[in-house]
């Protein structure tokens, strides 16, 4: 069937998850019902100040966006309309859509459906030791937000004047088991809570955190310059505010690091709230039969993101979870992606239409070319090595409940059995140069010489691999391994008996640095905890500890930092300026560290030690001065925009996709990977 003669996809969520996913599908020539609650488009993000990842407010190109959107002929916007619920089957759904304040519903049939809905941010009145409400200098992130990308900027609201103490609370309504059960991390408020110290300038802002968490691009830097303008972190959680004398300020009971009661007294308290799916959103979810994970957010499969439990209904955004903006973008178009294909899928490649180029054959490049043969597209993938499947292939852990080894050779395997996908392994590229039809051509070297292959669209997914540090006797002791080392020294004693009786993982090995790799390498937490309980379960009498600076487990990975614990694995916090020291006593190894509650040294003796090193680009350089498309200071791919256009490179037809944009985790790769694609097949269907 013509695709202008299917049914439209129907796309409900107005936030910037739904208007990328709605206009991607419909430059691929999709006809869309864009459903939209609110009066307006835009979402949370339209209530940004500033973007953690710029410093810059989004509020003009999310303006772009959105004229685009309403200009689309191809899209159907459809305001003050709440979807209830889906009935049907792919390819043929009945949409229910309800009206504030009216009895009579509508209904829409789309062959798609994708849910970009959103959550809702937590109220902080539910938790009366807050003071929220009747403490006047408490107010929410959020209010914050608007007074700071207003004229006036922010003011106390006892009195009037411009505050010169305030105190950040993180983890309002998140990380929390009492007296309400939250206990997923909302992921992005430590990144605004840092982004708004900045933002009030020079004086005493203080950020009171359990973990100060600086996944989110960009943040970690704007922390340093942060706290050289005066920002403290209290690693510290207030129980109890009052309000400050003549009911002017806050004051602040909490427990230090130490352990020891302290008492201070501010003009202002931000609350950082984080967010939840909202009565409404689980409601429409259960309606349509689409399974929830325990958190309450839409349930996702780790290498297929952006699929639900129920065929032909696709999610994006924070209603699968908690996540940044940028994830948000990468996410819609990857919803997009797949509610394309799942309308009308491709028997086989068009052969009169253009091309595509995907250099690596690692997760990013295998899920890419799968995206892009199934909607129709001829696709050739070159690989620097002799067998595809990148990191994840030499990577032997279990990754959100999925064996990464069985599913990545199934998607090579699939990639090499698929009629419209030509790989070429031990290869690469020698040279770019105009092609036909407006398109570019590479010269493709391998094992059997040389041939030239045009193409209109290319993707970028090398991948990257960890870094090499000279620190903690890496490469001088065989104990002392990195973490993917460690993990495959498992493989190869699977046994539980195999498991070390004492082991030690030391976090932001090479990261998190004022100078070179200043970023936070976002994956090493969670990964070192997947080995630590994997430890413990094996060996319940073993000894495991983690010496962190912050434990950084983003959104429903916060349930894997509570079962370490549950289990006994060990916590020791350190600072930049004292980080725990390994050497040899004998023939043993000897870690020691500071246990900043109980005031004094641990010294432990571990069997061996995992080092948390950072991942870096791999093959970059090279890609980046063939294509002339820039790179951070890291090495790291720049993309055209961090967060409205995270896959697109500046060059026109040029995406990227993976570790070669920076350290992620799998499942972001593989919805990148998916993104990439959809941007690549809307470009490839409106290039002249």
């Amino acid at each position: 069937m013509d695709i202008r003669e299917r049914l439209p996809v129907l796309v409900a969520g107005g936030g910037l998850a739904g208007l990328r996913a709605a206009l991607d599908l419909a430059g691929a020539g999709c006809a869309v019902l864009l459903v939209e609650a609110g009066t307006r488009l835009g979402g949370g993000l339209a209530h940004i100040a500033a973007l953690a990842q710029t410093g810059q407010s989004p509020g003009p190109l999310l303006a772009a966006l959105i004229d685009d959107v309403q200009a689309q002929p191809r899209i159907a916007v459809l305001p003050e309309r709440r979807l209830e619920s889906v009935t049907g089957q792919s390819g043929d759904f009945c949409a229910t859509l309800g009206r504030p304040g009216q009895e009579a519903k509508e209904q829409v049939r789309a062959a798609a459906v994708i849910l970009a809905t959103g959550c809702a941010p937590f109220h902080p009145g539910t938790l009366d030791f807050l003071g929220y409400g009747v403490i006047p200098d408490v107010i929410t992130s959020l209010a914050l937000e608007t007074k700071l990308a207003g004229d006036a900027g922010p003011a106390c609201p006892s009195d009037g004047r411009a505050p010169a103490t305030v105190a950040f609370l993180q983890c309002v309504g998140s990380r929390l088991l009492h007296p309400v059960k939250r206990p997923a991390c909302s992921a992005t408020c430590c990144a605004v809570s840092v982004q708004q110290a900045l933002a009030l300038g020079p004086g005493r802002s203080t950020i009171f955190a359990i973990d100060l968490r600086t996944q989110v691009a960009g943040t970690q830097e704007a922390l340093t310059r942060a706290q050289a303008r005066g920002l403290t972190v209290r690693h510290a959680r207030p129980h109890t505010l009052a309000p400050g004398p003549d009911g002017r300020g806050v004051s602040l009971r909490f427990v230090d690091e130490t352990g020891k009661e302290c008492q201070e007294t501010v003009d202002l308290v931000v609350l950082a709230v984080g967010v939840g799916v909202s009565a409404a959103n689980r409601a429409m979810a259960q309606a349509s039969e689409v399974a929830l994970s325990r958190h309450g957010f839409v349930r996702r499969d780790p290498f297929s993101p952006a699929a639900t439990s129920r065929p032909g209904v696709f999610v994006a955004g924070t209603l699968g979870g908690p996540g940044e903006a940028s994830l948000a973008a990468i996410q819609g178009s990857a919803a997009a992606q797949a509610a394309l294909a799942a309308s009308g899928p491709a028997d086989a490649p068009d052969e009169t239409a253009a091309a595509v180029l995907v250099v690596g054959g690692g997760a990013a490049g295998l899920t890419c070319a799968l995206a892009l043969a199934a909607c129709g597209r001829s696709v050739t993938l070159v690989e620097a090595t002799d067998r595809l499947g990148g990191n994840p292939r030499k990577h032997p852990t279990v990754w959100k409940g999925r064996e990464t080894r069985q599913a990545i050779t199934g998607m090579a395997q699939a990639v090499l059995a698929h009629p419209g996908i030509s790989v070429a392994l031990s290869s690469r590229l020698e040279g770019i140069a105009p092609g036909p039809d407006g398109g570019l051509t590479a010269g493709i070297v391998g094992p059997g010489g040389g041939r030239d292959v045009a193409f209109g669209a290319a993707v970028l997914a090398p991948g990257g691999g960890e870094a090499r540090v000279d620190e903690y006797l890496l490469g001088r002791d065989p104990r002392v391994l990195t973490q993917l080392e460690y993990e495959n020294w498992r493989r190869a004693h699977p046994e539980p008996g195999d498991a070390p009786q004492s082991v030690v993982f030391i976090q932001c090995v090479g990261s998190r640095q004022e100078q070179g790799y200043t970023a936070c390498a976002r994956v090493c937490c969670a990964q070192a905890l997947c080995a630590a309980v994997e430890a413990k379960k094996s060996r319940p009498d073993a000894q495991a500890a983690v010496f962190y600076r912050d434990i950084t487990t983003a959104g429903e990975s916060e349930e894997l930092y509570a079962e370490a614990r549950r289990l006994g694995v060990l916590f020791f916090r350190y600072t930049p300026e004292q980080p725990p020291r390994v050497e040899r006593l004998g023939s043993e190894l000897a870690v020691t560290g500071e246990d900043l509650l109980l005031g004094r040294s641990v010294r432990l003796r571990p069997d061996l030690v995992v080092l948390a090193v950072p991942l870096v680009p791999s093959g970059v350089s090279g890609l980046a001065a063939l294509f002339e498309v820039p790179t951070d200071p890291l090495g790291f791919l720049l993309p055209a925009h961090p967060v409205l256009a995270p896959v697109d490179l500046p060059r026109p037809g040029l995406f990227a996709a993976g570790l070669c944009l920076g350290p992620k985790p799998l499942d972001e790769t593989v919805a990148e990977a998916q993104a990439a694609a959809m941007r690549a097949q809307a470009f490839l269907a409106n290039r002249p």
